[in-house]
């Protein structure tokens, strides 16, 4: 089981160090968001040096959405090549294939978002070495629910470019609607509503109680307790993965 686990997640890490494209954009896009875009929005809000700290999570999550999409999209390619022919010819159970393709995916995502990690101190955000630890961990259980996600819509579309639309549809709610730019407490009650039914504000939550100092304005404090933020990350990862194993669809039907 974990060598084919290991030998597909390896394949698509091959294939992603061979885009220097996307290597390149993994390392320069934190440098430009945080320090520039970050920089204008401070000085628009009065935020003072905090709300930098505060985009860092929402940032993060936001380059692990595109990675995670841009990862699953390669299984349309494989489908249109036939490699997934190949693979459903082979002697493992097709379950292990799928935790297979979403390691792959979810590494990719997990390395974008240990970029944003090692940005940080640019936006005067330092982790102490447990707080590092637990910033990776959330960061992993966020990689492993979009890539599941995504890899399972990928699965069920038949086009590259019905996928980038369904993705799209649904990773732009998911990003605005999670107190990626501003507290989920300043919303609109009804925008605020579908604030807490989505699952990417608690994750997003999660990092904010790391970045931002807890002496920060009260508006700029993580919005949920970190149980909470936890709690419902580690369902909405179970549950993605549970989905992309049972309803991965390999070959068209």
């Amino acid at each position: 089981m974990m060598r084919t686990i290991g030998l597909l997640a390896w394949r698509d890490l091959l294939r992603f160090g061979r885009q220097r494209g996307r290597l390149l954009g993994a390392v320069v896009a934190p440098v430009v968001i945080l320090v520039f875009f970050g920089a204008a929005a401070e000085s628009m809000m009065r935020a003072g040096d905090v709300y930098r700290k505060f985009l860092l999570a929402g940032m993060l999550v936001q380059a692990m959405i595109f990675s995670a999409n841009t990862s699953a999209s390669s299984l349309i390619w494989d489908r249109e090549f036939g490699f997934l022919k190949v693979l459903t010819l082979a002697p493992v159970p097709p379950a292990w294939v799928a935790l297979g393709k979403v390691a792959g995916s979810a590494l990719q995502a997990l390395a974008h978002g240990l970029v944003f990690l090692l940005a940080a101190p640019l936006v005067g955000v330092w982790l102490s070495p447990l707080e590092l630890f637990g910033a990776v961990g959330v960061v992993a259980l966020i990689a492993v629910a979009l890539s599941a996600l995504a890899l399972t819509v990928a699965s069920r579309t038949r086009t590259y470019e019905d996928f980038n639309t369904l993705m799209l549809l649904l990773s732009i709610p998911m990003l605005f609607v999670s107190g990626v730019h501003f507290p989920v407490m300043e919303f609109p009650p009804w925008l605020r509503t579908l604030a807490r039914l989505n699952p990417a504000t608690y994750g997003i939550d999660a990092l904010k109680h790391l970045f931002v100092p807890a002496t920060s304005a009260g508006r700029w404090v993580p919005d949920f307790p970190l149980g909470l933020d936890l709690g419902v990350l580690v369902g909405f990862a179970a549950l993605c993965l549970g989905v992309a194993v049972l309803r991965l669809r390999l070959r068209e039907e």
